[in-house]
């Protein structure tokens, strides 16, 4: 982890907020609980040089913080979304506040701007960030609790230096500034409009490099953090998830289940104990949270993806280059994931398989929620060595209902157009095998509850036979020919040529699996439903 502290380099314009003073409390969240998911505070971040503040500004409290005083930045702040619509904003000062409870607990309970206080520099140096710290440095005052969440009077407490950490300009402005954007559009619709309450938590890591200059007194974050909780009377329309971000111009962004980023924070924060950020992590796996964290993770993928300019894709020709865009976002946004297991093979997305049933169960998931098709394949030995997955894979692709497939129904390979309607009623493509022609699908190929036959509609009102993209690999483990993965291919059965002299075999069913169950041998369907079976040794 690269650490960082604020070096002395280029004037910031001046940020403006409310003249006038607010309190603030420190020691205890006693009087901001309500901004915890089930009033409990995240846990594992308390040292004996934090400080618990409840935010407070005219009267009221508007968030709550953990102060670390020795790194002069909050460990995090925790919020709730605020009102949707925001009368105007009045009139702004030059100063953001301070809080003289960090030096004097007892003698300075009102939060106000420096110039309001009779303090020292050396007093307020002593355990909290100022305002100079910021004016000449190449960084930006980063909130953590955003000013755009909050309205009126809470916008103007988020202004408060134990709310702000330095972040790259770059990265506050362009790639979190634009995330904040999104987050807020999806929990309002997601959440809120829904009957939910969103709860964050947004925190910063410090850096542990030696600040013994004047302008080096506070630790630059490595990365920033947020958490997320909609909090629901319906336990099954809960939902949580995270994300993290380096703090610098070339960031990337992580999106994952808050149990992941406690452990992520653990190690990050260096901390003696486990962290939890949410008690319960929020329902994290409930059915209704993964459907719309799949939302949400498109949303904000879609936004962050505008941003992407690696030099590989400034090669590929427009076409290739808009197709691999949709293809991208198709497997970043799949909330069936394992992402410690997929490889990036040139424009192939690789998913290691560690078992058949694991295999069957991702494709089957896959299949009815992404759009995508989790195609078995074997690995080439030079494949399983680099990527250290398995010697089976699958291969992430598109399914062949979307636009400009270039599979057929029964999965012949289109030659010289893609699946289209081509002056006809239903949509076709000549095909591979003997300049033949096969119907295309413009849905969904999925299973008849009543024949147990996989069909989809062809354009035209009327459904045709179809086989998944599911499988290059034969019954006796051999790959398929490159341009014929298995399928039916006018046969009743599932099969696959294995060269270029006919010689073939046959493939398990999509809807069965090479496997024990319940014999002393292997053996699988070849045929829907149920039937024909095959010896088999994948």
């Amino acid at each position: 982890m690269s650490h960082q502290t604020m070096d002395w380099l280029m004037p910031l314009g001046c940020v403006l907020l409310w003249a006038g003073l607010g309190l603030a409390e420190v020691g205890s969240f006693t009087d901001c609980n309500k901004y915890f998911y089930q009033d409990a505070e995240p846990q594992g971040f308390d040292m004996a040089h934090t400080a618990k503040i409840c935010q407070r500004y005219r009267n009221l409290y508007h968030f709550a913080t953990l102060y670390d005083r020795s790194q002069r930045i909050p460990r995090w702040s925790a919020y709730t979304l605020g009102d949707e619509n925001c009368p105007g904003q009045a009139r702004k000062m030059r100063q953001w506040f301070v809080e003289p409870q960090l030096a004097h607990p007892d003698n300075f309970p009102e939060m106000m701007t420096e110039a309001e206080s009779t303090l020292s520099l050396d007093e307020w140096r002593s355990s909290q960030a100022i305002n100079e710290d910021y004016e000449d440095t190449s960084y930006d005052r980063g909130h953590l609790n955003p000013n755009t969440f909050q309205c009126n009077v809470g916008r103007t407490a988020t202004f408060t230096l134990t709310n702000a950490a330095p972040m790259n300009p770059y990265f506050s402005r362009v790639w979190w500034s634009k995330l904040e954007k999104t987050l807020k559009a999806q929990l309002t619709e997601s959440c809120r409009n829904v009957g939910g309450k969103p709860y964050l938590v947004t925190g910063a890591v410090p850096s542990d490099r030696d600040r013994n200059r004047p302008y080096n007194r506070i630790s630059v974050p490595s990365h920033v953090w947020t958490a997320v909780c909609c909090d629901h009377v319906d336990n099954n329309r809960k939902f949580s998830f995270a994300f993290i971000g380096e703090n610098k111009e070339a960031s990337s962004l992580q999106i994952i289940p808050v149990e992941q980023l406690n452990t992520e924070l653990l190690h990050l924060y260096k901390t003696p104990g486990p962290v939890e950020v949410f008690a319960d992590d929020c329902g994290s796996k409930s059915q209704k949270g993964q459907e719309v964290l799949s939302a949400i993770k498109k949303a904000l993928y879609s936004t962050f993806q505008n941003f992407i300019t690696d030099s590989y894709s400034q090669l590929l020709p427009p076409a290739k280059s808009r197709r691999l865009d949709s293809e991208t976002s198709q497997v970043m946004t799949s909330t069936n994931l394992d992402q410690k297991n997929l490889q990036l093979m040139g424009i192939r997305f690789l998913l290691g398989i560690f078992c058949m049933a694991d295999w069957h169960s991702q494709f089957e998931k896959m299949y009815k929620q992404d759009n995508l098709a989790c195609v078995l394949a074997p690995a080439a030995a030079a494949v399983a060595e680099a990527s250290g997955i398995s010697d089976t894979v699958c291969t992430l692709q598109e399914q062949k209902h979307l636009p400009n497939s270039r599979v057929t129904a029964q999965g012949w390979s289109c030659v010289g157009q893609a699946c289209g309607y081509h002056g006809y009623a239903y949509s076709w493509c000549y095909t591979s095998h003997n300049n033949d022609q096969d119907y295309c699908c413009t849905e969904k190929c999925t299973v008849n509850p009543a024949s147990k036959l996989y069909e989809c509609p062809r354009g035209d009102g009327s459904t045709t036979k179809c086989s998944p993209q599911y499988s290059t690999v034969t019954v006796s483990g051999k790959p398929c020919r490159a341009d014929h993965p298995c399928g039916l291919y006018k046969e009743n059965y599932f099969w696959c040529y294995k060269d270029y002299k006919d010689n073939w075999d046959y493939c398990c069913s999509p809807q069965h699996y090479c496997g024990y169950h319940d014999y002393p041998y292997q053996w699988c369907y070849s045929q829907d439903p149920a039937a024909s079976w095959q010896y088999c040794s994948l």
